[in-house]
């Protein structure tokens, strides 16, 4: 069985790796800035954006999750 991520919406959409980012930025620009994706394995991922910056949060079931920040970043 082939462990995929799939985007969680009314009608639960598979994505290919090759895919994602394309489909990440298709959603945003229909004005859907937060998308969440799920992985038979348990896992989750979570993209929130406002066109300007994002952020993404790996989640395994059952702890607290991960996420990606920029150092460099201030304020």
């Amino acid at each position: 069985m082939i462990d995929s991520w799939v985007i969680n919406d009314d009608i639960p959409v598979p994505v290919s790796s090759e895919v994602g980012l394309e489909a990440l930025r298709l959603r945003g620009d229909s004005g859907q800035l937060e998308t969440w994706l799920t992985r038979s394995s348990g896992r989750s991922l979570a993209f929130v954006t406002n066109t300007e910056r994002a952020m993404v949060m790996l989640l395994e079931e059952g702890d607290p999750g991960e996420h990606a920040v920029d150092p460099g970043l201030r304020g």
